[in-house]
């Protein structure tokens, strides 16, 4: 469904290298999330520095997370699979690898089936309150085509395979009407008319994309929950 974002260029992947690992490494929070499943794995592996390992059985309705895992000195991190030896020992080869950008606080790791030498491509995006607060969206354009929305009073511009935030939570309606257009040549058309209730202590990530049946653009929501991190912050 989702081969044209192989290109996608916001996409910060390492090389295709998955061999090589520094041994100096560091451990992170990793949420994750999947656009789709890539064949063969819709569960993967996440191991720490103390060889602890997380098994996660990916979702595409969920934010998943976050997962102990670690970085090493180049700031790589590995999606891995599990095997065995042929003395029956669990192993855990690397099925992907992505660069972790140095200013994401809290990482949110976006997978993309990949046809290429990974199983998935990686977007990262910051799930922090600071970055990501209460009331707002953030809406990944998958899609060549730009994209506009009207949220309430709230306009929004979202180009081409561009990451896009808003917060439309100022809006004093408790019911927000919501119309996204995408540009087709010299027109706009329609693709997204609703109703959403302005949830100023909510947030949610949007994906936009053309559905590879259909050829229609499609924007869907994924509800962002707090972490524990985030309610021991309240408290």
């Amino acid at each position: 469904m989702f081969r044209f974002l192989f290109i996608f260029s916001l996409v910060l992947l390492a090389g295709a290298n998955l061999q090589g690992q520094s041994d100096v490494v560091q451990n992170i929070k990793l949420s994750v999330f999947s656009v789709a499943y890539a064949e063969g794995h819709q569960t993967i592996y996440l191991t720490n520095s103390k060889n602890e390992v997380s098994e996660i059985r990916l979702s595409t309705a969920n934010i998943l997370g976050p997962y102990e895992t670690m970085v090493d000195a180049d700031s790589n991190v590995m999606l891995r699979t599990k095997g065995k030896t042929e003395e029956g020992a669990a192993i855990y080869p690397p099925i992907a690898q992505f660069k972790l950008p140095g200013n994401i606080k809290e990482p949110l790791a976006i997978l993309v089936p990949s046809s290429g030498d990974q199983a998935y491509r990686v977007l990262v995006v910051e799930r922090s309150l600071d970055k990501f607060p209460n009331g707002s969206y953030t809406l990944i354009n998958f899609s060549p085509l730009e994209i506009r929305g009207l949220v309430g009073k709230t306009r929004v511009i979202a180009p081409a395979k561009k990451i896009t935030r808003f917060n439309p939570s100022s809006n004093k309606e408790t019911l927000l009407d919501v119309h996204f257009k995408y540009q087709r040549e010299d027109d706009w058309k329609t693709f997204g008319r609703t109703r959403w209730v302005n949830e100023k202590n909510k947030r949610t990530l949007l994906l936009a994309y053309p559905d590879s049946k259909t050829k229609r653009m499609k924007i869907k929501g994924i509800p962002v929950r707090p972490t524990q991190s985030h309610r021991d912050e309240k408290r």
